[in-house]
C-alpha cells in the first residue's frame, strides 16, 4: 500500500507531500490543476517516462519519493534482497532527475539500478492512463487474471512446482553436459588407451630394443670378435690359448710347492685365474649361441622400434611418459564413464519432469479453456454498465511454443465497441477511455487480485448518470481488496472514495503552483457540490451530502 508520496520541483508542484489510505483514494480539482500530473509523477518514480519539461522552475532537478507498506515476507522483496537490501515493513523508493537527463534511483537510501525499481513498480502498480508501468493486457497479467477468476490457484501452483522441478533437472543436465564436454572426448580417450594397450609396451623396452638392434646390425663383426676372443681363451691348432697357458702354469706351480711351500700363494692365484678364465670361456660360448644374424629378426625389431618411436613422438617424449599416460587414461576413462552415467541419469530425470510439466500444463490449459465463455460474458456485462451498451469482449486461449511456469498459454482479449464490429485485440482498436474501462472491468472481475495498487487516470471521463455511479462503486469494490488511486471529474465517483484529495492551483509571484491536500466533512461536501454544478448552492450541497451518505450501490 502507498502511504506517502513526496514531490519536489515536479511540473506545478514545488514541495508537496501527499498521504494515502487503504481503499479508494480519489483526486479531484479543476481542469489544469495538476491531478493527472500527480499520478504521472508517481509512475515516473517507478521508472516511468519523465520528460525534461516536467522539471519545475524551482531548481535544476526533481526529486520524487514514494513510501509504501510492504510485509517483510512479501515475495516482492526478493529481488531487493538479492541486491543486498534488508526486508522491512516499509519500502522507500526515490528518484532524482536532472535537466541533463540523468536519473538516480534509490531504495531504502541505497542506490539501485533503474531495472530494479521498474521491476518493483511492475509488481506493485497497475497504471491505466498514459501506458506507464501498465501490464494490464500483457500475457502474464491476463493469465493471472483468468486463474484468479476461475480459482485455479491449485493448478497454477502445481504447474509452477512442476516447472521449477523441470528447470532444476534441466539445469543439472546442462551443467553435467558442459562438465562432460570440458574434460574432453570420452571416445577419443578410449581410442588412445586401446592404441597403447594394443602396443603392449614394457618398461625400458626401447632401451633394450636399441641394444638388441645394435647387436644385430653389427652381428658379423660381433661374431668374428667373439670367436677370436674364444680362440684366445681356448686356443687353436697352431696356438695355445690363455686357458691352456694358465693350466700349464698352474701345474708347474704345484710341482714347485711340493718342494718349497713359499709359492703356495702363487699356486692359489693361478687356480683362481684358471677358474675365472674358464667361466669367461663358458659365457662367451653361450653368448655366441645367442648372437642372431637372422635378417627377419632384424626387420621385426626395426618395425617394433618404429612403433615405439611413433608413440613417443605422439605421447612422450619418453617411453615412461607413454606408460604414465596409459595408466592415467584408465582412471580418466573410469571418471568420464561415471559422468556419462550421471548425464544419462540426469537426462532421464529431466525427461520425466518434462512429461510431468506437460501434463500439468495441459490440465491447467483445459481448465482455463473451460472458463473463457463465462469470463467473456461477465466482462461484457461489466463494460456495458460503463456506457458501452453494445461493447463485446471475447477471450481466446491458445498454446504457446514453450511451456513456462505460467503453463505456456497465451490469452488474448478481443474487443469490439459496436454491434456487428469485428472484434480485434483490444490494444489495437480501443480508445484510451475504452481501455481504462475494460481494465477496470478486469480488475473488479478478478476475484483475488489483492496486493496491487491500481492507478486510474480519469477512467470515468465522458460517463454520466448511472454509468458513472457504477464506475464509482466498482472502484470502491476494487479498493476494498487493496488500494486504488484515481483521478475523477465525476461527483458520484468521488463520493465513493475512502480518502478524498483535492488538487488546487494558484498563482504566486507570476508562477502557477499546485498543492494537494485531503478534504473531509463539510469541505468534502462543498467539493462534491462544486463537481456537481460548479457552485455551492443549497441544492447542490444537499445532493452532495446524499451521495456521501450512500453506502451500497443504488441505495
Amino acid at each position: 500500500m502507498l502511504t506517502q508520496f513526496d514531490m519536489e520541483n515536479f511540473a506545478l508542484f514545488n514541495r508537496v507531500r501527499v498521504t494515502f489510505e487503504p481503499g479508494l483514494n480519489i483526486l479531484t480539482g479543476e481542469s489544469g490543476a495538476g491531478k493527472s500530473l500527480a499520478l504521472e509523477a508517481l509512475a515516473a518514480t517507478f521508472g516511468g517516462r519523465l520528460p525534461q519539461e516536467r522539471i519545475g522552475p524551482w531548481g535544476q532537478g526533481t526529486r520524487l519519493r514514494a513510501t509504501l507498506a510492504l510485509a517483510e515476507d512479501d515475495r516482492r522483496w526478493q529481488p531487493l534482497i538479492d541486491l543486498g537490501l534488508d526486508a522491512d515493513a516499509v519500502v522507500i523508493v526515490e528518484r532524482q532527475s536532472g535537466r541533463d537527463g540523468r536519473s538516480t534511483y534509490r531504495i531504502q537510501g541505497q542506490a539501485v539500478p533503474a531495472s530494479a525499481v521498474r521491476t518493483l513498480g511492475e509488481n506493485l502498480l497497475e497504471y491505466v492512463g498514459q501506458n506507464q508501468l501498465s501490464r494490464i493486457f500483457s500475457r502474464s497479467y491476463l493469465l493471472d487474471w483468468i486463474d484468479s477468476y476461475g480459482g485455479l490457484q491449485e493448478l497454477t501452483h502445481a504447474v509452477k512446482d512442476a516447472y521449477r522441478t523441470f528447470m532444476r533437472y534441466d539445469q543439472e543436465l546442462t551443467a553435467l553436459v558442459e562438465s562432460f564436454s570440458k574434460v574432453g572426448d570420452l571416445e577419443e580417450r578410449r581410442r588412445v588407451l586401446q592404441e597403447l594397450q594394443d602396443a603392449k609396451i614394457e618398461p625400458d623396452e626401447d632401451v633394450k630394443l636399441g641394444q638388441e638392434l645394435t647387436r644385430l646390425k653389427a652381428g658379423r663383426h660381433l661374431m668374428e670378435a667373439g670367436q677370436a676372443l674364444y680362440q684366445r681363451l681356448d686356443g687353436s691348432v697352431n696356438q695355445m690359448g690363455v686357458l691352456g697357458a694358465l693350466d700349464e702354469a698352474y701345474r708347474l706351480s704345484q710341482t714347485v710347492i711340493r718342494y718349497d711351500a713359499d709359492l703356495a700363494n702363487v699356486e692359489a692365484a693361478l687356480s683362481d685365474a684358471l677358474k675365472a678364465v674358464g667361466e669367461a670361456r663358458l659365457e662367451i660360448t653361450e653368448w655366441l649361441q645367442r648372437v642372431d644374424l637372422d635378417p627377419a629378426r632384424l626387420e621385426e625389431l626395426e618395425f617394433r622400434a618404429d612403433i615405439l618411436s611413433r608413440l613417443k613422438r605422439r605421447y612422450g617424449p619418453e617411453l615412461a611418459d607413454v606408460l604414465d599416460l596409459r595408466e592415467s587414461l584408465v582412471q580418466e576413462i573410469q571418471n568420464l564413464e561415471n559422468i556419462e552415467w550421471e548425464v544419462n541419469l540426469a537426462r532421464r530425470r529431466q525427461e520425466v519432469a518434462q512429461q510431468a510439466l506437460s501434463e500439468c500444463a495441459q490440465t491447467l490449459s483445459s481448465a482455463r479453456q473451460g472458463l473463457l465463455e463465462a469470463a467473456s460474458r461477465d466482462l461484457t456485462v461489466a463494460i456495458r454498465q460503463m456506457e458501452m451498451p453494445t461493447g463485446h469482449i471475447r477471450l481466446e486461449l491458445h498454446r504457446g511454443a514453450v511451456i513456462d511456469e505460467g503453463g505456456g498459454d497465451v490469452l488474448t482479449l478481443y474487443f469490439s465497441a459496436s454491434e456487428g464490429q469485428v472484434a480485434r485485440p483490444i490494444v489495437k482498436v480501443a480508445s484510451g477511455g475504452e481501455i481504462a474501462r475494460v481494465a477496470l472491468a478486469l480488475a473488479v472481475t478478478g476475484h483475488t487480485m489483492s496486493g496491487i495498487i491500481f492507478i486510474f487516470d480519469e477512467v470515468d471521463q465522458g460517463l454520466g448518470g448511472t454509468s458513472a455511479d457504477r464506475v464509482g462503486w466498482m472502484l470502491r469494490e476494487l479498493g476494498d481488496r487493496g488500494q486504488v488511486l484515481a483521478v475523477s471529474h465525476q461527483a458520484v465517483v468521488a463520493a465513493r472514495a475512502r480518502r478524498h484529495l483535492r488538487v488546487l492551483k494558484r498563482v504566486e509571484e507570476a508562477q502557477s503552483i499546485s498543492q494537494v491536500g485531503p478534504v473531509a466533512s463539510q469541505e468534502r461536501v462543498q467539493e462534491i457540490a462544486r463537481m456537481l454544478s460548479g457552485s455551492e448552492e443549497s441544492i447542490a450541497l444537499a445532493h452532495a451530502k446524499s451521495l456521501l451518505d450512500e453506502r451500497t450501490p443504488g441505495s
